[in-house]
């Protein structure tokens, strides 16, 4: 009877061990790297604006977290002061780095807005608008152009001015000349002046945007804009994280993405669109 009290108490005594053993374990797992120094990434961009990639700072701030990692936005002006061990350059849509690139199919996505426009305003003149004559535009106003010419639809662009005031007056005229009945915004301070002087005119206007900023998601929320093409910053940013940290389980998702969404009122708040368009939330 003895014995088997013994061995019961052996027994208990080594499980004891074990289970101390694995917690030692997972807090040396967990924090066993915080002696070493943090494994820094700079994503390089031409605007370091307190709201400028508001996604993909979030997206990328997610993917470090726990991680020993440290991740910097730098104005591409100062990228030689910059001291990191990888560096992600953002611009024209793409992010580029040691894995490879990340980068926006604005083909399909002018293809999925342009279906959507065609059947919901049967409009047969465009007009696409922007604050300022931006070279970084470009790309898509071809697509565009060469989306709607294929469909037999009449389209045409027209850079607005940079100034707030002049820009917002010239999108009333725009609007209320008659001239054309449905409008795609290519940045935030267009969408604006365009969502703005749709409330002013009394008579059925349509307006698009090309965007990724709060504001134009405000817009979208209360009927400005009938739908928004929103770049996947977020998962861009996440994704080339986690992939410099040697997340291999990433790798896939990063072949299957498009990076771009289009929103409207009735999908804006699903489970898929709700990280990108508000990040801010998190």
């Amino acid at each position: 009877m003895q014995n088997k009290e013994n061995r019961k108490w052996i027994i208990l005594f080594f499980l004891a061990v074990g289970v101390l053993l694995l917690i030692e374990a997972s807090i040396y797992m967990r924090y066993g790297n915080k002696g070493k120094e943090p494994f820094r990434i700079a994503f390089v961009v031409d605007s370091e604006a307190s709201d400028a990639y508001e996604n993909m700072k979030s997206g990328a701030a997610n993917a470090a977290m726990d991680s020993n990692c440290i991740i910097d936005f730098v104005d591409s002006s100062k990228e030689k002061q910059v001291e990191a061990d990888e560096k992600i350059i953002v611009e024209n849509d793409k992010v580029t780095y040691s894995k490879g690139e990340l980068k926006v199919d604005n083909e399909s996505m002018v293809s999925e807005l342009g279906d959507r426009i065609l059947k919901e305003t049967g409009c047969p003149k465009i007009l696409l608008v922007s604050s300022g004559n931006q070279e970084k535009y470009a790309e898509i106003i071809d697509i565009f152009s060469s989306f709607f010419e294929e469909a037999g639809c009449e389209s045409e662009y027209r850079p607005l001015s940079t100034d707030e005031k002049k820009l917002r007056q010239s999108m009333y005229n725009l609007e209320q000349s008659g001239l054309f009945d449905c409008f795609i915004a290519l940045d935030g301070p267009s969408i604006e002046a365009a969502c703005e002087a749709k409330d002013r005119i009394n008579r059925r206007i349509y307006v698009y945007g090309v965007d990724n900023s709060s504001e134009s998601v405000y817009h979208l929320d209360s009927g400005g804009l009938e739908a928004l093409a929103y770049r996947d910053e977020y998962s861009m940013g996440y994704i080339a994280v986690r992939q410099l940290l040697k997340d291999k389980d990433i790798n896939k998702e990063a072949e299957e993405r498009n990076f771009y969404y289009i929103a409207d009122r009735k999908t804006m708040y699903s489970a898929d669109l709700e990280k990108v368009l508000f990040p801010f939330v998190k």
